[in-house]
């Protein structure tokens, strides 16, 4: 084995056997660029009650960039896909083509596979996971919501600008058409796109004498569940450091407006649009059938203790992710994140959201009346049933 570091970029070179392989890293390339991210005004109005309801219903952002633009691109895409292989070869070759100053970072192991391909790629030294928030101006996704939400797991301060496309199987938190993806990057490199800002929420556990043992952001819930044990966990909810309620059942979600489509939303809670500032509590097969789910307000302080008596275990999920065990008189404190997720969105917010809704979730889709086909837009009276 032997290293030579190049003049331009700090370049490893590992032989074994016949082969050999270069790793290109981010070590040169300079901080980040800082966007400007401002609250879009509304449209002039001639009405002060007008101007007001438009300006509250209106809380998308516009992107600009200081200085001369984005450096640094992240594309993270889904794995095990030929067609999102592809398409992240498509939009790489386009980017380096159309925007050469800008540099383009793959993970690592996506770097190791497409080095020989697209040699002007770059990646992340290993180890080093620091170097995402140091130069990353803005970042790509392609996949699901899954692939989204590893983004999130990689920023666990601030947050660059995300630019999702849809290549999964559901993708009710991604805007734009991979098929689209020219002018939506020529909108974001070039400062003229619309952001949305998603809410995170920070996961503190505490050990029995209060310490904290680990702290974490969470975009879509956290979840505290029975797992595979077998009995009913018992689990006391704190709303600001009062009792709200103790439950006996499979667990407890505590979720974002983000997370109101994922698996809260199968533990029945409500659908809840992004705009509004609030903390969904659902429960998970409650024993008690009065239990029902609640919209908090997003500045709560929310508490689930493992009760002593609790005579089955609970495990804390965290995004989907397995986040260890927690014993007889361990905590959780979750409030939200001074971290939210800045996501590129479309112009149009409310109507993008009511399409998702419809097209992507079947929302009140019953057997006889075919939303989209039938009516289109229209809602339908009586008579047309």
């Amino acid at each position: 084995m032997f290293l030579s570091f190049a003049r331009r970029g700090l370049w490893v070179s590992a032989r074994r056997g016949l082969g050999l392989r270069t790793i290109a890293t981010t070590t040169d390339i300079a901080t980040k660029t800082l966007p400007q991210i401002n609250r879009r005004r509304p449209r002039p109005s001639e009405s002060a009650e007008e101007s007001w309801v438009d300006s509250e219903s209106d809380q998308q952002y516009s992107l600009r960039w200081q200085g001369t633009g984005p450096q640094t691109v992240l594309l993270v895409k889904k794995s095990d896909s030929a067609a999102v292989d592809s398409a992240m070869v498509s939009i790489t070759r386009w980017l380096h083509a159309t925007y050469p100053q800008i540099n383009i970072v793959l993970e690592p192991l996506v770097f190791t596979q497409y080095a020989g391909q697209l040699p002007f790629i770059r990646t992340i030294a290993a180890g080093d996971h620091s170097e995402y928030s140091r130069v990353v101006d803005f970042v790509i996704t392609l996949g699901g919501d899954g692939t989204f939400l590893h983004v999130s797991s990689l920023f666990q301060r601030e947050v660059p600008p995300i630019v999702p496309f849809s290549m999964g199987t559901l993708g009710f938190l991604l805007p734009f058409n991979v098929a689209d993806f020219q002018p939506q990057l020529r909108n974001v490199i070039e400062g003229t796109s619309t952001v949305l800002p998603r809410m995170r929420l920070t996961y503190a556990k505490r050990l029995g004498d209060g310490s904290l043992d680990s702290r974490v952001n969470v975009t879509n819930e956290a979840c505290i569940h029975r797992g595979t044990y077998p009995h009913l966990t018992t689990i006391s909810c704190y709303l600001n450091g009062h009792l709200l309620t103790t439950s006996v059942g499979d667990g407890i979600i505590v979720g974002t407006p983000t997370g109101s489509t994922a698996y809260s939303l199968s533990a029945g809670g409500p659908i809840v649009h992004p705009l509004v500032s609030s903390i969904v509590v659902a429960p998970v097969c409650p024993r008690s059938l009065s239990f029902r789910p609640l919209m908090l307000p997003s500045s709560s302080r929310v508490t689930l203790l493992v009760h002593p008596k609790s005579r089955g275990r609970a495990t804390a999920y965290i995004d989907g992710r397995d986040c260890g065990e927690l014993k007889h008189g361990e905590c959780v404190e979750i409030t939200q994140s001074p971290y939210p997720l800045m996501c590129v969105n479309r112009d149009d917010l409310a109507a993008g959201w009511a399409q998702d809704i419809n097209q992507l979730l079947k929302f009140n889709r019953t057997f006889s009346y075919p939303h989209d086909s039938l009516y289109g837009s229209h809602i339908p009276d009586d008579d047309d049933y």
